[in-house]
């Protein structure tokens, strides 16, 4: 009956100008605190646009459970058993939009230059839209960089949007609002999603705006309704929130680390907040080599004249802590002689000036979010060669992360996370707060919310049925 009503409907707005608005019925609204400023897979690692990349782009692989690999863009892929050869079909018919198809030749081209970046200068061949690429060693963890969305085949349409091979195509790019629309209707399924900038409770009230995602706002202001009507289940997320000390002077970058008590800041900064679990470094646990417990610190006021002294500046995107703040801030003075003053701002302002250099302030806390343990996104925005969220660079650490991403090994790739994670405590350059743990909730009218599957924290809103 369900098939029937949604054939009956898209055949009268064939011959109605006026369905078209009902086609993009059921609209999925997510609120986001700070709307990305571009939507582009450079920016894979940013919690908003992973979360629209999501929608919009395809991967040339996905990875299953375990080591197995699918594809919604490939007819069939093979490797040899030394992984140092492999082969890849495209699907035909495959399209950015309407009038941007996904050609042969343009599959080549991208995947020439994805092997480029990851190993060198391989061979390549391609004919009859199959690509062979042959490495001059084995390479094992190929198939998995062509499973991250910073690799998916991607279109420039305007200096700040890139279009994908994925079910949505991005209609508006706002301070208030992102606009995508599914590429083709689907009677059982969401056909619009629009993500919202959310400024705190007061959004909640506004008109207009159906919401079914309050999974990316403080779980405390999800409203009592939508708690009693959704679906709930609990999750420990690979969520790690930190303290970025952007100081230059070592010394004095350290004695902010070892001072600053990572309980009462995440208590000062979100009052009334739960969930909290202890881990001492950046890696959240789930990654391989994290570790619980708190950061290893040692506070001593006396050793503070052999640092440089200033006021710093804490970045706040929270209206809901000017009290606790300011408690905290007089209380580590006292402690320490550490000086802060609290520098508030938009979250949508913040976001521009995250990986601007110089940066308007010392102290910031940034979130870093991933749906499998993949390393790389924790140094990335630390370590990586542009955008990084300090003003000062650390040079041993870089060389580290770089022998880290060629690594093939999978126990040398993790002995190298570890020593960068605690070398950025030992810098004093991160002061890990707090992993988190969430009740997340979901609309009850879908029919194929599974607990435990990963696009739950990150939905792919294409694959759920109404």
């Amino acid at each position: 009956m369900k098939r029937i009503r949604g054939l009956l409907v898209l055949l009268l707005c064939l011959t109605m100008a006026a369905c078209k608005a009902d086609q993009d019925k059921p609209v999925w609204g997510v609120y986001y605190p700070g709307l990305p400023e571009k939507i582009q897979v450079a920016l894979a690692n940013d919690d908003a646009v992973f979360y629209i990349l999501k929608q919009t782009h395809e991967t040339v692989l996905r990875k299953e459970d375990g080591q197995n690999y699918s594809s919604r863009i490939l007819s069939k892929w093979d490797r040899s058993t030394d992984s140092a050869k492999f082969g890849f079909c495209l699907k035909p018919g495959l399209k950015f939009n309407e009038r941007e198809p996904f050609s042969a030749e343009m599959f080549a081209s991208h995947m020439s230059g994805i092997a480029r970046k990851y190993g060198g200068v391989p061979g390549l061949r391609h004919a009859d839209g199959c690509v062979s690429i042959s490495f001059s060693k084995p390479s094992p963890g190929f198939m998995e960089y062509l499973t991250k969305y910073e690799n998916a085949p991607t279109k420039a349409i305007a200096e700040n949007i890139e279009i994908g091979l994925g079910p949505f195509l991005i209609q508006g790019l706002s301070r208030e609002h992102v606009l995508l629309k599914r590429k083709s209707y689907r009677a059982d399924g969401y056909n619009s999603v629009v993500m919202y900038e959310y400024g705190g409770k007061t959004d909640l009230a506004i008109p207009g705006r159906a919401v079914s995602d309050y999974n990316r706002i403080p779980e405390r202001e999800v409203p009592p309704e939508v708690k009693r009507s959704q679906v709930s289940f609990t999750n420990i997320t690979l969520k790690s929130v930190s303290l970025i000390v952007n100081v230059q002077d070592k010394a004095f970058r350290r004695r902010i680390y070892n001072c600053i008590d990572p309980i009462e800041l995440r208590a000062a900064f979100f009052p009334e907040a739960k969930g909290f679990y202890d881990i001492q470094t950046v890696l959240p646990l789930g990654v391989p080599g994290a570790k619980s417990g708190q950061a290893m610190q040692s506070c001593r006021k006396d050793t503070a004249p052999s640092s440089p002294s200033r006021t710093l500046v804490l970045a706040n995107w929270r209206t809901d802590n000017k009290e606790t703040l300011r408690r905290f801030t007089a209380k580590l003075y006292k402690k320490s002689g550490i000086q802060i003053v609290v520098r508030d701002y938009q979250a949508y302002d913040l976001v521009k000036t995250l990986f601007k250099r110089p940066h308007p302030y010392d102290l910031h806390m940034i979130a870093t979010i991933v749906l499998t343990p993949e390393y790389e996104v924790f140094f990335k925005n630390i370590l990586g060669n542009s955008e990084v969220l300090m003003d000062y660079d650390l040079p041993q650490l870089k060389t580290l992360y770089n022998k880290m991403l060629k690594a093939e090994d999978i126990q040398e790739k993790q002995d190298l996370a570890v020593r960068i994670a605690e070398g950025l405590s030992d810098e004093g350059a991160v002061l890990p707060l707090y992993q988190e743990t969430r009740i997340f909730y979901y609309p009850s009218e879908i029919k194929n919310i599974i607990a435990g599957k990963s696009f739950v924290e990150y939905p792919e809103i294409a694959e759920f049925r109404l």
